[in-house]
């Protein structure tokens, strides 16, 4: 006779699923929480070689209308155990204190039952209270306090100092530049005749005169019109102005010894401030 016990032994064992084993979790602290603040949960996995298994790890993610999860993070303590560290941050503010439950997290791993971790609660607080007492200077609105005054004897007292020596800097500099602009008409040659030509007749013998004075005073030697290469090769800042000197010396060659006067007005008062630009530039 086939009785039930005899049924059951000759049944095949039906696989059963083992239940998910609850976790070590190292909570923050459960209170004194507002928003923006960020909550952080700490699993201790095993040790036994197991881990979790990467599809079930929790997603970044808005969890519930006072949490969002943040990127999961793993840490090894000082014993070499692992950790798996999940953070959430608050994004939401009560109108009162509340209390509300981190996310129940369920890890399958590679083998073996799955971790499970258990409810935690933690508090939340407003930012700002509904009311306020009332009493005294606890009042609702508060005059706007007076701004402290920066003391600002010091920094005057720097200005000032920084100002002296800017003005001190800037007359030094001006009278250097003075200094040398009467230094060098006096001593140099086109300087002096630039000088005297402003206040002359170009048409004059004497302003012709003068501006010779300056090219043999330049050359070190009395100047002709053969001889002005010789110059140019001793003063090569005067080369732009070769066709120039070349065509003065012509129109003088015509005016004092041909006994005729030039055909043309020749620009000797432009001449003459070109030949004393390139003799500052020189310098």
């Amino acid at each position: 006779m086939i009785t039930a016990a005899t049924l059951a032994a000759a049944a095949p064992a039906q696989e059963s699923t083992p239940a998910p084993a609850t976790v070590v979790v190292q909570p923050s602290r459960a209170f004194g929480y507002v928003l923006g603040d960020v909550v952080t949960q700490r699993i201790l996995l095993p040790a036994d070689g197991r881990s979790v298994e990467a599809a079930a790890l929790p997603r970044a993610e808005r969890v519930s209308g006072w949490l969002e999860r943040r990127p999961v993070q793993w840490e090894t303590d000082a014993e070499g155990r692992r950790w798996m560290r999940v953070t959430y941050q608050i994004v939401n503010a009560p109108q009162s204190l509340t209390a509300i439950a981190l996310p129940v997290l369920s890890l399958p791993m590679t083998r073996g039952p799955a971790l499970r971790t258990g409810t935690q609660l933690i508090s939340i607080g407003p930012l700002t209270p509904q009311a306020v007492l009332g009493k005294g200077s606890l009042l609702e609105m508060q005059p706007d306090r007076p701004v402290p005054l920066l003391p600002t004897a010091p920094i005057a007292r720097w200005l000032g100092l920084w100002l002296a020596a800017l003005s001190a800097t800037g007359l030094a500099w001006l009278g250097w530049w003075t200094w040398r602009n009467r230094h060098d008409g006096r001593r140099l040659p086109f300087a002096r005749a630039w000088r005297r030509m402003r206040h002359l007749d170009p048409a004059q013998s004497e302003a012709w005169l003068c501006l010779h004075q300056a090219l043999n005073e330049t050359a070190g030697t009395v100047l002709r019109a053969a001889t002005l290469p010789a110059l140019l090769a001793q003063a090569p800042h005067l080369q732009p102005l070769c066709k120039q000197l070349q065509h003065f010396y012509a129109r003088s060659d015509q005016r004092f010894f041909s006994g005729e006067a030039a055909a043309e007005d020749f620009p000797l008062r432009a001449l003459c401030r070109d030949l004393y630009l390139a003799e500052k530039r020189a310098r």
